[in-house]
């Protein structure tokens, strides 16, 4: 669907779910859908709440989220005093990576035998890390590297990789952010223009990147949202909606 045909598709949905009730401007229209759409993806990434089952498993869930589906393979390495261990590793991620589904890293070595070898990256947590560290069964070795979490550098996502081996590359694929749906350039509609409104920094017509079929889906979310706000503007009411998202 276009820009304009979800605009179509929201007001009438939104009109007849309350009559007579105000309109709605260009910018509070593309922020219910901005907020509808994370909602979506948080929805059907997060749908088994199993952290052992992939979203993969789900053909729908396939089909609406491979659009956010981005591959990065990262070659430099950043300096940082953080590194819980001499082996560990840093790496600076696009800040567009929302959940990460598969990282692996290749082996830079002498040894013939092991240089352009790619090993998966297993995420850890913290307790992992201080348990298995020190276990020579269990630590990173030639097989396997750690990922563990750790705050933004120099405004960037970094993560932390801990491997015996050194490394050329670190490579990861994940969920990215969806970018804002705008049903309408926000420097130039006629009902926003002139008051300096973004959403997420962004200004310009932008339509639905995902999957067609999850089009009306967001519309759905978007008005039932803009209905709550409109019937109950309590904070309990905006709990109930931001715990959602």
């Amino acid at each position: 669907m276009t820009a304009l045909e979800i605009k179509e598709e929201f007001n009438l949905r939104y009109n007849n779910a309350l009559e007579g009730a105000p309109g709605l401007d260009t910018f509070e229209i593309s922020s219910y859908l901005t907020v509808a759409q994370e909602q979506l993806v948080k929805n059907y990434y997060d749908a088994t709440k199993d952290p052992s089952i992939s979203f993969e498993l789900q053909e729908k869930a396939r089909r609406v989220l491979n659009e956010l589906v981005k591959d990065e393979k990262i070659t430099s390495q950043v300096t940082s005093t953080r590194g819980l261990v001499s082996d560990s590793k840093f790496y600076e991620l696009s800040n567009q990576a929302m959940y990460i589904v598969l990282e692996t890293a290749t082996i830079s070595s002498t040894n013939s035998l092991y240089n352009g070898k790619i090993i998966p990256v297993l995420p850890v947590t913290h307790d992992e890390f201080m348990i298995s560290h020190r276990n020579p069964f269990r630590k990173p070795n030639k097989n396997k590297a750690w990922r563990l979490d750790v705050s933004k550098q120099n405004s960037k996502t970094t993560v932390e990789i801990v491997s015996e081996e050194a490394l050329s590359r670190y490579n990861v694929r994940y969920i990215s952010y969806p970018s804002p749906i705008i049903i309408g350039d926000l420097q130039t509609s006629s009902d926003v223009a002139g008051l300096g409104l973004t959403i997420e920094g962004k200004t310009a017509l932008a339509t639905c990147k995902l999957a067609n079929l999850a089009h009306r889906e967001i519309i759905n979310i978007a008005v039932e949202n803009a209905v709550l706000d409109y019937r109950d503007g309590t904070l309990q009411s905006r709990m109930q909606l931001d715990s959602r998202v």
